[in-house]
């Protein structure tokens, strides 16, 4: 064995062994780690009928959510089999070509499942949640396939331009460069999301924010409210940014919930403030895209642009690959957020009432099947979310 193997070796050991290492220290929680659920009866945990409903709900967007997932891939692969003949009709160099060529390939993905994007809002509309118009379903839709075509021709842009200097092992410095636009961005959409927002009106509310900030040692995050009453009927909330821009968004349909259950939401997305998620979700993505750009720069050679949308017909195949790994840190971390909110609100019937509701007026199915669960829900099932709010009391003198 040559001593360039030998050090070659080497090095990927260490690579390998500090990536584990990484991975071992984002995947801790405080959760305890001997906490055991208790199995509860779903009937006698929720209402029958509403559950019946709720699966009769959720099962018509699994499906839908398949022949899109199905309907995108065969974008791409029309893409993937087409860019190499559109390449040369360009004009343009290799990294303008394949810019203008990953545009398009997103945008033909868009066209292909905007159909099931507005199927969704039609069933939606059919169970009186969704309240937004199809125009504004559209426009919506429209302004995400904006924004994610800016971030494709940045990242398209990092990308190429490492692989003309790097050639194959490009891979390796557009992990880490990738990362870091995403990190700026974790620091600027919460200024623009935000926009439309106003403060908690409620003196109440404020008072008790302020309490669950000391409490969880959360420090003072802005907590805002967002007007979605002629969009939805489903209530929400969710923290974002990172440092400076950290942020707590309430959506207005929650307000109509008892206080308590809203303390209890304000302090489960203080959790995931004091827990820094959104960073440690940035650290995952750095972790997971290494591996997702090592196959894409083995199965397509991206200095040529016709091989562009190969290239993101593989990055979508493996981002399929890793939904279940990537639901199940989301899952852990959620899990964190309510067991951080039930010692920072001591209201375990508060938090059980807020999942009831989330059940009554979102529709989510409590116990979803398997499959679903493993690829779809970024979430505990409410089930289970309950589930832990019973071992939480059983754990209390």
């Amino acid at each position: 064995m040559t001593a360039t193997r030998i050090v070659r070796g080497a090095t990927i050991a260490v690579g390998v062994a500090v990536w584990v290492v990484l991975a071992l220290l984002l995947w801790r929680t405080t959760v305890p780690s001997n906490l055991r659920l208790p199995h509860l009866d779903e009937s006698a945990t929720f209402i029958p009928p509403i559950v019946s409903r709720a699966r009769h709900y959720e099962r018509f967007l699994d499906w839908d959510w398949v022949v899109s997932t199905v309907a995108a891939l065969a974008a791409y692969t029309t893409m993937a089999v087409r860019g190499r003949r559109l390449a040369p009709r360009l004009g343009l160099g290799n990294v303008n070509a394949g810019i203008v060529i990953g545009v398009v390939t997103f945008a033909v993905v868009w066209a292909a499942t905007l159909p099931f994007a507005l199927a969704e809002t039609w069933w939606g509309r059919r169970y009186g949640i969704d309240r937004e118009s199809y125009a504004a379903a559209v426009g919506a839709a429209w302004g995400r396939l904006l924004g994610t075509s800016l971030v494709v021709v940045i990242v398209l842009s990092i990308v190429l331009g490492l692989a003309r200097r790097l050639g194959r092992r490009w891979w390796l410095a557009a992990g880490p460069a990738i990362a870091a636009v995403l990190l700026a961005l974790q620091f600027v959409t919460p200024l623009l999301a935000t926009i439309q927002t106003h403060p908690v009106r409620s003196a109440a509310l404020r008072r008790a924010i302020r309490q669950l900030e000391v409490r969880e040692h959360a420090g003072a995050p802005p907590v805002r409210v967002d007007d979605v009453s002629g969009q939805t009927t489903a209530a929400n909330a969710f923290s974002i940014g990172i440092g400076p821009t950290e942020r707590v968004v309430l959506w207005s349909t929650l307000l109509r919930f008892p206080p308590d259950e809203v303390r209890f939401v304000v302090a489960h997305e203080l959790g995931h403030v004091v827990r820094n998620h959104i960073l440690r979700g940035v650290g995952w993505f750095g972790l997971l895209v290494l591996p997702v750009l090592f196959v894409t720069a083995f199965a397509a050679d991206v200095r040529r642009p016709g091989s562009v949308p190969l290239a993101l017909l593989v990055i979508a195949l493996a981002q399929l690959a890793l939904l279940p790994l990537r639901n199940e840190i989301s899952r852990r971390y959620e899990s964190e957020a309510d067991w951080i909110g039930l010692n920072g609100t001591h209201d375990p019937a508060a938090a059980k009432g807020l999942f009831t509701n989330f059940l009554a007026t979102g529709l989510q199915d409590p116990s979803p099947p398997g499959w679903v669960h493993v690829i779809l829900d970024d979430h505990p099932t409410l089930l289970q979310r309950v589930e832990m709010v019973e071992a939480w009391k059983r754990r209390r003198p």
